[in-house]
C-alpha cells in the first residue's frame, strides 16, 4: 500500500510543480472527492500541507532560476 501512496504523492508533487491547476483541482483529478481528506493524506505522507509544498517549490524555482536542482 505504501508504494501506491508514494506514487500518488509523486504525481501530486509533479502536478503542483508543473501545472497551473489549483490544489483542489489536483485532488479531484487524482480521485480524491474530499479536499480536506486529500490535505490530511498529503500531510501524513510528506509532513507538510500541499499549500506549503507549493509555496516551497515556487520559492525554490524562483531562487534557482527555474531549476529543481
Amino acid at each position: 500500500m505504501q508504494i501506491i501512496h508514494d506514487r500518488i504523492i509523486l504525481e501530486v508533487k509533479r502536478k503542483i510543480i508543473h501545472s497551473e491547476l489549483t490544489i483542489k483541482e489536483i485532488a479531484y483529478d487524482l480521485g480524491f472527492s474530499d479536499r480536506p481528506y486529500f490535505s490530511r493524506f498529503f500531510k501524513k505522507q510528506t509532513q507538510q500541507t500541499p499549500e506549503a509544498f507549493q509555496k516551497q517549490a515556487k520559492n525554490h524555482i524562483e531562487s534557482k532560476f527555474n531549476t529543481l536542482i
